[in-house]
């Protein structure tokens, strides 16, 4: 797990200069801390921050290379299947190190840019040939790792996250309207935009190249959830196949030459990974969990259950609402604006688990492919409204939620319903162009929302005709997951030089939970029927079958709090207001909502509220 940039001129008599490049990778240095390299070929630099997981010793070094010298890489992440991978590579080549890295160098010597479906891990990469002239970018099939690049007619930079895009020199910070509007829209910016408009995120399962003679640059998707499902096996039948599989996949991704632990918050996927990890440990795991005093959120208790179960060393702490004091430090680690309130206990889990070891396990995945949502429950219900056509359900819906203030939840769902079925799917979880959000911007910043709807064309036919949960659950993991869930623990995780590996998230794994039908897989009044039938197998019903309640944070009162106290007056005379996009007449507006009186008739608009204070405290960092 490391932090990689580099910097790639168009005219091939330019070379990066070897202090710029390293001055990019400094800005990594908290996903690296153990090592640096700096490499220059021509009018191509790369630049590398290390930390050491496989291979401890100098051999690790990156930038790597082949044995002439003539492909280089740089690489972030894990490839859990190297060691079968090495063996065949051996005959052929000349290995020095022990390390996975070495692996992909030589492989992409013998199979090209097909050498992406061969890999069985999380990773970001850049290999220069300097024979063939061109560089090659890839990202994991779920973005568990991220790639930001900018690229123009003079050249190409790329990194690990923006900083060490924005300390090369060559990137505008002029904001990107679109992806403005979309973090207030989904609380987080989806790829390929980011906040700039000079800087693109390469998407998850896709591959990048770029000819360094013609300049021209290609992207290809090599990877898709697809479902097929397979008749005539029962529960059992598919939780031992889901069980096995999860067991393979936590054991391959606990070799590492650094201590491994595991997230346990007591809900059904870390459960089980834990599990896992205690048959594939020799000695005892330790698992680390966040509790909060607030009971309405606090799973500690299950979490002691289950760690008393399967004789872990358990690490507990809890989280104060003062933890809403970091968020100056966390808008530093996102470069992005970006607001999943859980990100505050990620960032405090993560933190703690790096004082005991330097690779943790996490259960991320499990909701997306085992239908673990409430969404999922509501994208089946709203079969009985896909029988009105789209046409009247637009009419109808649409004249409704122009009518109906944005504070009720009616107008949430008049919005939604308004919307073609598959789009009103993925609005369950991820709801575009919801007009009153965009309202705390200034009205130059406001885009269109209807026509900011056409971006997802090319998703919403790559749906059409699933079951609907199904198309629900692959809206999760080609947007939420990449965009939201997995950016949240890569950078809470590596502020920390923290390694967190996602066992859920393989390809094999994925294939297996598309091929149970979605009968099967799930259930109204059972969330993850398969994954919750394994848990009551091990630890019991009470366990198996509580209420989900997910890794949150009181986050109603803690606006509550910031919305009648100082903090408003602060956020109201900050620079994002006085100078910046925010409106401060919208943001007095949904403070109101925010303190109204609560009700299951009223939104509950608080995570809006965050949006607007994390965007104050990113513009104070980025844009002052």
């Amino acid at each position: 797990m490391c932090g990689i940039c580099g910097l790639v001129y168009r005219d091939p008599r330019k070379r990066p200069e070897f202090e710029l490049l390293r001055s990019m990778a400094n800005t990594l240095r908290h996903r690296g801390p153990d090592d640096e390299g700096v490499e220059v070929h021509g009018s191509a630099g790369l630049a590398f921050r290390r930390l050491a997981i496989q291979d401890l010793s100098t051999a690790g070094h990156q930038p790597m290379s082949n044995e002439d010298k003539t492909v280089w890489i740089v690489f972030n992440g894990e490839v859990y299947n190297f060691l079968s991978l090495r063996k065949d590579l051996e005959n052929r080549h000349h290995f020095v190190s022990r390390t996975d890295t070495e692996v992909l160098v030589h492989l992409y010597e013998e199979q090209g840019d097909r050498m992406v479906d061969m890999l069985d891990g999380m990773f970001a990469f850049v290999i220069l040939d300097t024979v063939r002239q061109r560089l090659l970018m890839a990202r994991d099939p779920f973005g568990i790792k991220p790639f930001y690049y900018g690229l123009n007619d003079s050249r190409f930079v790329f990194g690990s996250e923006i900083k060490p895009l924005l300390a090369s020199g060559t990137i505008s910070r002029e904001i990107d309207k679109e992806a403005l509007n979309d973090y207030f829209d989904f609380h987080c910016i989806a790829a390929p935009r980011s906040i700039f408009s000079a800087v693109r995120k390469l998407p998850a399962a896709h591959l990048m190249t770029l000819d360094l003679r013609t300049w021209q640059s290609e992207q290809h998707r090599y990877w898709k959830p697809e479902y097929r499902p397979q008749a005539g096996k029962s529960l059992d039948d598919w939780s031992n196949e889901v069980e096995q599989a999860l067991n393979v996949s936590v054991r391959d991704q606990m070799v590492a030459d650094v201590p491994v632990g595991a997230f346990l918050s007591g809900g059904i996927d870390s459960t089980l990974v834990s599990r896992a990890g205690t048959l594939a440990s020799s000695q005892k795991l330790r698992t680390f969990t966040i509790d909060f005093k607030d009971e309405s959120v606090s799973e500690g208790k299950y979490a002691a259950q289950v760690a008393a179960a399967i004789h872990t060393d358990p690490v507990v702490r809890c989280v104060e609402s003062t933890s809403i004091d970091q968020l100056p430090e966390l808008v530093e680690y996102y470069d992005e604006p970006f607001a999943d309130s859980s990100m505050l206990p990620t960032f405090a889990v993560s933190r703690v688990t790096r004082e005991y070891v330097t690779v943790a396990l996490s259960g991320d995945g499990g909701d997306e492919l085992f239908t673990g949502y409430n969404h999922h429950a509501f994208s089946h219900r709203l079969k009985m409204a896909d029988r009105v056509p789209d046409w009247l359900s637009s009419m109808l819906f649409g004249s409704a939620s122009r009518m109906i203030p944005p504070r009720f939840r009616l107008q949430q769902w008049a919005h939604r319903l308004a919307f073609p079925h598959e789009l009103r799917r993925m609005s369950l979880g991820w709801t575009p162009a919801r007009k009153h959000r965009t309202l705390v911007m200034e009205s130059d910043y406001r885009l269109n929302g209807a026509g900011r709807l056409a971006e997802f064309d090319s998703l919403l036919a790559e749906v059409r005709g699933l079951p609907p949960v199904t198309q629900s659950q692959i809206f999760d993991i080609l947007l939420y997951l990449p965009n939201d869930i997995l950016t949240k623990v890569d950078r809470a995780s590596m502020a920390h030089s923290l390694e967190v590996r996602v066992p859920f998230l393989s390809r094999k794994i994925a294939d297996l939970a598309f091929r149970i039908p979605e009968e099967q897989r799930f259930q109204v009044d059972v969330p993850k029927r398969v994954l919750r039938h394994l848990v009551a197998r091990h630890f019991g019903d009470n366990l198996a079958y509580r209420k989900k309640q997910g890794f949150g944070v009181p986050l109603r009162s803690w606006m509550a709090e910031m919305a009648a106290g100082p903090r408003l007056q602060q956020l109201l005379e900050s620079d994002a207001v006085r100078n910046g996009p925010l409106d401060k007449q919208g943001i007095l507006q949904l403070s109101r909502d925010v303190l109204g009186p609560s009700s299951r008739w009223r939104l509950n608009r608080s995570g809006e509220l965050f949006a607007v204070l994390v965007f104050a405290a990113w513009w104070d960092r980025y844009m002052l």
